[in-house]
């Protein structure tokens, strides 16, 4: 794997990668995820009509969020960033178009941070201890049980070898796509309500104007030189991905949606921009959502980055785009919700660093 030489100054001890650490470590008890325990700080809950599991806080029964970190890893390891992400686009006789139906997350791949001092080395191996309890515990359920399921977990080995420690956490983006609410409206035949005006009742109108007798240069429509705050209720034309196009996308009404993706800054990373912010080299900081989905005989885990935050971007060279099919995963949507999770990421105020070369 190539080594971004520039990053001596994260090498030493009490540079960014020990500041990052000690942020964590003053978090509430379990929001961290190398400093939480399972069925202590969360625990699992069935939901009873789809028997897929999440996870929820022990205290509170309030979802549970945690904050982890890593660095992103390239497209062997595990990384789909692209426009088709993890969707599955089936074969040649039988493909599977991305419609508007599509479910499209992009993945991260997240590794050991090159070059980690010793506190960021034991804080993930933290968070893939923490991650590994709930599978270990879940498979001795099912031991109990007598029951046999393929399980697919939300960690991942660098070789063939799967008996030996977990090395990656793969982490799952909201959906990239999705149909506009305003837009929802038009197509189910709503239109927005109609809102009040408040009359002025002083009478300070020197020029006693009537609502008639404005004059069109009042009336008319003005430029606005001022470009639209953006926020993660802005969408896009899919088309401001660079890989986006081609026979495999068949959308109609959906728009590619503002994630919450940050630079070291707290300022939202506009998706064209998506790729180079988060290549492979690139330290991030993400709060997420724990999930397992079941099937008869299959169980995938899947831990959802609700907010992903650059802690030092990385030199390294850009991969290629990537346009070879992928195998499928599964999971749901979840908006943003505030939590101590949340309020953890925003406080966040590591400043950006300029690496000595």
């Amino acid at each position: 794997m190539d080594v971004d030489t520039t990053r001596q100054n994260n090498r030493t001890d009490g540079g960014l990668y020990d500041d990052v650490v000690r942020q964590l470590m003053v978090l509430p008890k379990g929001v961290s995820l190398g400093d939480a325990t399972y069925k202590d700080d969360f625990v699992r809950d069935t939901n009873i009509h789809t028997g897929n599991f999440a996870y929820k806080c022990r205290d509170t029964g309030t979802e549970y969020e945690t904050v982890l970190v890593g660095e992103v890893l390239p497209r062997p390891c595990g990384t789909k960033l692209s426009a088709m992400g993890n969707h599955y686009v089936g074969t040649v006789s039988t493909p599977n178009l991305i419609d508007d139906k599509a479910r499209v997350k992009a993945v991260l791949a997240l590794g050991q941070p090159t070059q980690s001092t010793e506190m960021m080395y034991i804080t993930f191996g933290n968070q893939i201890a923490t991650l590994d309890d709930v599978i270990q515990s879940d498979i001795e359920e099912l031991k109990r049980q007598n029951k046999d399921m393929n399980i697919k977990e939300w960690t991942a080995h660098a070789g063939t070898d799967q008996t030996g420690v977990p090395e990656y956490i793969i982490v799952n983006t909201e959906q990239l796509y999705a149909v506009p609410k305003a837009m929802q409206q038009a197509l189910q035949g709503k239109r927005p309500r109609v809102t009040k005006k408040t009359i002025n009742s002083s009478n300070d109108n020197s020029d006693n104007k009537t609502a008639e007798s404005t004059s069109a240069e009042d009336t008319a429509p003005k430029e606005n030189t001022h470009e639209p705050a953006m926020t993660t209720n802005t969408f896009y034309d899919p088309t401001v991905l660079p890989d986006y196009g081609g026979d495999l996308y068949h959308h109609v009404n959906v728009r590619l949606r503002q994630l919450d993706i940050r630079d070291v800054n707290n300022n939202l990373i506009a998706p064209q921009d998506w790729y180079s912010s988060l290549r492979r080299g690139t330290l991030v900081m993400i709060r997420a959502t724990l999930h397992a989905f079941n099937w008869k005989e299959r169980r995938v885990y899947q831990l959802n980055a609700h907010t992903i935050r650059v802690m030092d971007p990385s030199k390294l060279e850009m991969e290629p785009l990537d346009s070879q099919p992928n195998g499928a995963e599964y999971g749901t949507s979840a908006a943003g919700s505030k939590s101590r999770a949340s309020d953890a990421m925003a406080g966040v105020q590591l400043g950006k660093r300029t690496r000595q070369d």
